[in-house]
């Protein structure tokens, strides 16, 4: 059988790091492509601070999700 709570949490890992690398590589290689490889690497930094902006927000939720399961399991 499927469970569909597994399926959920596997699809936003998916779409997580979809976004990610579509911020970074994608928005990375346009810039390069654009302005050079000069300002590629002073926007590398900004991707990433801007990736970590996206996962430190959802690693924080993800932890709070799982606390909340293992209190309903305590009670």
């Amino acid at each position: 059988m499927s469970n569909p709570r597994r399926q959920r949490e596997q699809e936003n890992r998916r779409y997580l790091w979809l976004v990610l690398l579509t911020l970074v590589v994608v928005g990375g290689g346009l810039i390069g492509l654009i302005y050079g490889r000069t300002v590629l690497l002073t926007a590398v930094p900004c991707l990433l601070g801007g990736a970590a902006l996206i996962l430190v927000p959802w690693w924080a939720l993800t932890l709070l999700e799982k606390w909340r399961n293992w209190m309903e399991r305590e009670e």
